[in-house]
């Protein structure tokens, strides 16, 4: 249940980042309609704004029913306005021009000059005849001149003065023969209309109504602020009573704050300020959202590693909890790296030849810190080859110990002493790497010393007697394994233990050597074979007082009296095909008795 509860609040905190940052960072339809005002490159632009007649028709045709009156934005020159708030300034001007020009004059498209190759700038005044005095002089200030890209917009002075001129024109009506247009909702202008007029007169910078907003606004931003985590609480609590108030203070107070920067982001840009403040605020609302939005992920992606991380731990395979480890890191850059670039946009910085720049000076600074970079792609190959998984027992570099993490630049090794060794990545691509935890089989390899005095027939029996304790013993390999008489020392007869132990960790290792070697401690009790320590004897004589032994006499013939002995010992004489088969490995024999296996 509470694996589904942190699904729901990632995919909920999610599609609210997504939505907020597509907005910042300018994938919104609202700024597709900036681009085309800065860049001009549409083709059909050229035919829309080719003349002054053509800017008035595109202007006022956006306006008409079916058409869309953001694009009447395209006809202004918005080259004054800061970057970041073009998209809300361009439309909301743009609406309040048309509500000027309304009051001063009935336009005629006849009226106005159709010729591309003109450079003479066109007023309105030049069609507004009936207008006098002052009024004449405020049609003069709505003009129409070619661009840098030789577009005709109404230009960067007509744009500055709209705010002026609509204060003193709002209260007049429209000429005859003029069609109202409602404004679109959602937009400053709607916004404004909800007010009496009385609210719409300007002290200390602000309109009355844009101080009331302002307040209302902020109180609002913490409403849902509250709001939006008393839901998330109750929500959790519903699904988790235990766990309610602790993922509250880690994940429902920024996914508060970015709620609170949303909200006041889209509210700022409804109140039509003016664009100087419109832009200082819209930029310090994008700062405090991405910052939330930022403090926000990191804390998702803990959760969802943490949701993972519990997961993976259910596998079998321990490279899925490596994986995951280097996913929330990969995550948490890439999430910093989207801020960086959100806010850089916001203070209106070029991304592109940002990124261009970085493009070349990441070459400089690639090859100032390749050890840093081969640090970071070794990281890629150890997931890519797979080396060791996490947990495991390596040997590398004369560094042994457990895998503990493995991050981009390093991994680290926890040592038997306890203490944390960090190898840089670069070395296990071009280090050898022993996997100890790698082992399917831990072999036991050793010489078990027995006294001079044991007989062969004691020594065969000993022998066989500990191959039947690894054909009984759970742990050890049945399919290979070698015991035998191997070796004449200086103080004893060495038998060879050569046998495999098949365990998963070290800790069931030890305890399994431990049961077999006292087995074959209480087998040689019962055989009554001793096993021998170093020892030296020392044999003290006089050759001229007994030069031999008096019962031993010479051996006449030497060498037919051993091959004589080592024909009764071995036996017949035999051939090619009298020679024993290859050593076979068979099961524990069925005699009766329990062993300690």
């Amino acid at each position: 249940m509470r694996s589904n509860t942190y699904q729901f609040l990632l995919l909920l905190t999610v599609l609210i980042g997504t939505e907020f940052l597509f907005g910042l960072t300018g994938f919104s339809e609202e700024n597709a309609g900036t681009d085309k005002i800065e860049t001009a490159a549409d083709s059909a632009l050229s035919h829309k704004l080719a003349s002054p007649r053509q800017t008035f028709k595109t202007f006022f045709g956006a306006f008409k029913e079916g058409g869309n009156p953001k694009n009447a934005a395209l006809a202004l020159n918005l080259s004054k306005i800061p970057s970041n708030v073009r998209s809300t300034v361009g439309a909301h001007d743009a609406f309040l021009l048309k509500e000027v020009i309304d009051r001063m004059v009935y336009v005629q498209y006849y009226q106005v000059p159709d010729d591309p190759e003109s450079k003479t700038p066109f007023r309105l005044s030049q069609i507004a005849t009936k207008l006098k005095g002052a009024d004449e002089d405020d049609a003069s200030l709505i003009e129409i001149a070619p661009d840098k890209d030789g577009y005709w917009r109404f230009t960067a002075d007509t744009v500055a003065a709209i705010d002026g001129l609509y204060q003193r024109w709002k209260n007049r009506p429209a000429v005859d023969g003029v069609i109202q247009v409602k404004p679109p909702i959602l937009t400053p202008f709607w916004f404004r209309q909800l007010f009496p007029t009385q609210l719409t007169n300007t002290h200390f910078l602000l309109d009355d109504y844009q101080w009331i907003c302002l307040f209302a606004l902020i109180f609002i931003g913490f409403l849902v602020d509250r709001l939006t985590r008393f839901v998330l609480t109750q929500l959790m609590r519903f699904f988790d009573k235990k766990q309610g108030t602790t993922i509250e203070s880690k994940i429902f107070r920024p996914v508060g704050l970015l709620t609170q920067g949303y909200i006041w982001y889209e509210g700022t840009k409804l109140l039509g300020l003016p664009d100087f403040a419109l832009s200082v605020l819209l930029v310090a609302l994008k700062v405090f959202t991405v910052i939330a939005a930022i403090w926000t992920s990191f804390l998702l992606i803990d959760v969802a590693r943490g949701y993972l991380f519990r997961k993976a731990q259910h596998t079998p395979s321990k490279f899925d909890d490596l994986l995951v480890q280097l996913a929330s890191k990969s995550l948490k850059v890439f999430v910093i790296c989207v801020g960086i670039l959100t806010a850089a946009q916001a203070f209106g910085l070029p991304i592109a030849g940002l990124i261009g720049g970085m493009g070349i000076g990441g070459a400089a600074i690639a090859l100032a810190s390749k050890d840093t970079f081969s640090n970071f792609f070794g990281s890629f190959t150890v997931l890519a080859d797979r080396p060791f998984e996490v947990g495991d027992w390596v040997l590398t570099n004369n560094v042994e110990g457990s895998v503990e993490a493995v991050g981009f630049r390093s991994t680290q090794i926890r040592t038997f002493y306890n203490s944390l060794i960090t190898l840089p990545n670069s070395l296990l691509t071009t280090t050898p790497v022993d996997n100890m935890g790698a082992r399917r089989y831990r072999r036991i390899k050793t010489f078990l010393g027995v006294q001079y005095d044991t007989t062969p027939e004691q020594m065969d029996a000993f022998c066989e007697g500990i191959r039947e304790l690894i054909r009984r013993h759970p742990y050890t390999r049945k399919d290979y394994y070698h015991v035998y008489f191997n070796q004449f020392s200086e103080s004893s007869l060495n038998v060879l233990l050569y046998c495999f132990l098949e365990c998963p960790d070290w800790a069931i290792e030890l305890r399994e050597r431990h049961r077999l070697f006292n087995d074959i401690l209480r087998l040689a009790q019962k055989l009554q074979v001793g096993f021998a320590f170093p020892t030296r004897t020392l044999h003290m004589f006089n050759h001229q007082d007994d030069p031999l032994p008096p019962d031993e006499t010479p051996i006449s013939d030497p060498t037919k009296e051993g091959q004589l002995l080592a024909a009764q010992i071995a036996g017949p004489l035999q051939g090619m095909q009298e020679r024993p088969g290859p050593v076979s490995f068979s099961g524990p024999s069925n005699i009766g008795g329990t062993g300690t296996g």
